[in-house]
């Protein structure tokens, strides 16, 4: 009796964590854990640890980005201002020139 309780156990826990990571964004930031509904139900994203991200890694994490803002915790995600934004530009560009120019060779 006890295996067949700690089975039916393992499987609803199971259930309940796989709820969890498919509608609820985790995130640890420098001041606290922070629990974000999802907008879309996936399974991305589930735990994001934010505390050294950069503007190119918010980027790649719009959906997160989008649930922080709209739950309104928006104070999380940095402000990209204009210059980081021109900076990024050129580096890109000079990367994507470079790569141009080593595929001729």
């Amino acid at each position: 009796m006890r295996r067949l309780f700690a089975l039916i156990f393992g499987f609803g826990l199971g259930l309940v964590v796989m709820f969890l990571a498919f509608n609820v964004h985790v995130v640890r930031a420098d001041s606290d854990w922070h629990f974000v509904k999802k907008q879309k139900v996936q399974f991305a994203d589930c735990y994001a640890d934010i505390r050294k991200w950069d503007a190119q890694e918010w980027t790649r994490h719009p959906d997160l980005t989008k649930a922080l803002v709209d739950s309104g915790k928006g104070d999380l995600v940095p402000q990209i201002e204009a210059q980081d934004l021109l900076l990024e530009v050129l580096d890109r560009w000079q990367n994507a020139r470079r790569d141009g120019e080593t595929r001729k060779q």
